[in-house]
Order: C-alpha cells, then sequence, then structure tokens
C-alpha cells in the first residue's frame, strides 16, 4: 500500500486550540473547547498510530480518548415526550449506512407554493438573503437542498445550507427550486425558518434512540461538507505540513434548541427537532461528541511532567480519534495513512 502521510497526523491542545464556525461574531471568531475529534480517517484510508499525550500543566490532569464514527451524539427525548409517544425509539426511520442517508433539522414554513409536489428531496433551492453573505461566492444568493417536505402543512426540511443563517429574513423572499417556487413574507402567517443543522447519518440506534451525526459544518482534517468524496474533503498536504492539516477547524455543534427567524427577521427559541424518513419531528433531549461505548481511555489521570502513549491504534475510514481534557495538555497523533482497498 502506498503512504499518503506519516509522521504527526495530528495534534490539539484542550481549553488552548480553539475552533470557530460561522456563526461566531468576527470581532472574536474563535471558540475553546475541552474535547475535539482531532483526526478523521480519509476515505479509501487506514491509518495505524499511536496518542501521546504529554503533561506540563503544573498539576496532575485527567483525560479521556475514544474512538468516535461521528461529531454529535444526539439522544433524542423521552418516549412520552415525542408526538404519538410511541412505545419504542423504534418508531422514528432514519436510514443510515450510505453517503445518500441524510438528517436535518433544518425547518423553512412558506406559502404561496408554486409547483407543489413537484418540489422533491434532492432539488437545489436558492434564494437571496440581502443580510448574510455566501462564503463560497461573496455574495447574497444561498442555497440548500430539499430534504423533506410536508406540503398539506406547507413545511420543508433543507440540508446543506450555504451559511447557517441564511434563512434569517428581513424581507419577503422568493424560494426558487427546478419543481416551483414559494415565498416567506409579511403577509403570510407563521412563515419563516431556523437555523436548525444537517448532516449525514452515521447510525440510528433505535433501541435507545440515539443519532450519530456527521455534522455538515465540521472540519478538521477532513472537510465534512464534502464527506464521502475523498477527492474534495481530504485536506491532502504532499510536504506533510501537519499545521496545515491541523488548524482549520470548524464546528457547529448541534444544540437542544435552535434559532426560528420569523419574516422578520426576528428569532426565538425553538426546540430543536430532527425529521424523519416518515415525516415525523423527532424532538432532542441531549447532545454530546461520543457516547460511553467509544472511549478507550476515561478519566486515566496523567502526573505532571509525565507521557502518557496509546499505542496500537488503527482506524479505517471516517473514524476519528476524540480526545478530551479540562487541562492543556497537549495531544499528538504520530503515525501512518495508506492507500486501502476498497471494501468488498
Amino acid at each position: 500500500m502506498a503512504v499518503k502521510q506519516n509522521g504527526v497526523l495530528a495534534h490539539f491542545t484542550p481549553t488552548v486550540s480553539d475552533y470557530t464556525n460561522q456563526t461566531v461574531n468576527p470581532a472574536s471568531n474563535a471558540v475553546a473547547t475541552n474535547g475535539w475529534c482531532m483526526y478523521t480517517c480519509p476515505e479509501a484510508t487506514l491509518t495505524s498510530a499511536k496518542l501521546v499525550v504529554s503533561n506540563d500543566t503544573g498539576s496532575a490532569a485527567n483525560v479521556d480518548i475514544g474512538i468516535v464514527e461521528q461529531t454529535d451524539v444526539i439522544q433524542f427525548d423521552a418516549l412520552n415526550q415525542q408526538p404519538g409517544t410511541p412505545s419504542n425509539y423504534g418508531a422514528f426511520s432514519f436510514p443510515s449506512g450510505s453517503s445518500s442517508n441524510f438528517a436535518s433539522s433544518i425547518k423553512i414554513s412558506y406559502g404561496n407554493l408554486s409547483g407543489g409536489a413537484s418540489i422533491t428531496p434532492g432539488m437545489t433551492v436558492t434564494w437571496t438573503n440581502s443580510g448574510v453573505v455566501n462564503p463560497a461566492t461573496s455574495n447574497n444568493n444561498h442555497t440548500a437542498i430539499v430534504h423533506y417536505h410536508d406540503t398539506g402543512n406547507a413545511n420543508m426540511w433543507l440540508r446543506n445550507m450555504s451559511h447557517p443563517e441564511a434563512l434569517s429574513l428581513s424581507t419577503a423572499t422568493t424560494f426558487t427550486t427546478s419543481g416551483g417556487t414559494f415565498e416567506v413574507s409579511g403577509s403570510i402567517a407563521g412563515s419563516g425558518g431556523n437555523a436548525g443543522w444537517s448532516g449525514n447519518v452515521r447510525f440510528y440506534d433505535s433501541l435507545q434512540g440515539t443519532l450519530y451525526l456527521q455534522n455538515y459544518e465540521f472540519r478538521n482534517n477532513l472537510d465534512y461538507k464534502y464527506l464521502y468524496a475523498n477527492d474534495t474533503n481530504e485536506n491532502r498536504v504532499q510536504n506533510n505540513n501537519n499545521l496545515s492539516r491541523s488548524n482549520g477547524r470548524i464546528w457547529r455543534p448541534v444544540a437542544t434548541t435552535t434559532p426560528t427567524y420569523d419574516n422578520a427577521g426576528q428569532t426565538t427559541p425553538q426546540a430543536t427537532d430532527f425529521i424523519d424518513a416518515a415525516g415525523v419531528e423527532v424532538l432532542v433531549g441531549s447532545v454530546s461528541q461520543i457516547s460511553a461505548e467509544q472511549y478507550l481511555v476515561k478519566q486515566k489521570q496523567v502526573a505532571d511532567n509525565e507521557i502518557f502513549e496509546l499505542n496500537g491504534l488503527v482506524l479505517g475510514a471516517y473514524q476519528s480519534i476524540f480526545v478530551s481534557s479540562t487541562a492543556a495538555v497537549s495531544f499528538n497523533l504520530m503515525g501512518f495513512e495508506e492507500v486501502a482497498e476498497a471494501l468488498s
């Protein structure tokens, strides 16, 4: 197999290493965090590595380490709080296992629909928001993809938003697709949208009601916006530039509430819910980055001026190393990326 990268594949220091996203004020565009998916194995790749934890903080520190396959672990609310009060979480359908399986909580309520049932999942939606710049085009023209369309209740769910606040509308707006148009305006009662989240479904645990999401708005050494498109999403650095691979951190983690915009740009908080394949809105109870069974090391104490090594790590495509600590210890992942044969 051919070596793609070698040496230090990623580094991270909790409370020191920052990330950012498009909703953070540009004047202070960094957010500190205790935990991070510091490295993700690319598609058609096998990674063999060890993780070195160095503590020079002046006192003992506890660290958590895990192998994860998601950016957000979304635990749905209790069954008696869900629509229809089903008897188990198997009542909800979130297909997973392929690059075409998505989830979304980005909802828009509309009026003046033209096209009706012709607006179907997978279509591109375009509109203009004069108050929000599309970072991909440096103008005010925005795009998203239809995820689910409920014509009976005049609701539509979108995914792959060009900007998470692109639905913060302050004027009447027409949305255009190849199948028809719809509108949000002051003359349409209840019209507006929210700044929810979307991404690929890695797995839905129907026993526990847990959705493992690969967040569209996440970037480490991979850009999850282009997940499953290997030539596009991998930050391939031919000169083995670890800084370039490690420091482009972006994330807008899923929260239990989301801003909901009316047609004049005013916001109110709303409980986050994800639409399932049957059109059921499933309420979110809590969100984390890692689940209990994914830990390799939990609250491992590393003494001051000591080094802890976790050896023998092997990662397949889209498996990630998650690290966390409340102290500013140094995590460094050292190893090899090699081209791997696709599974048959």
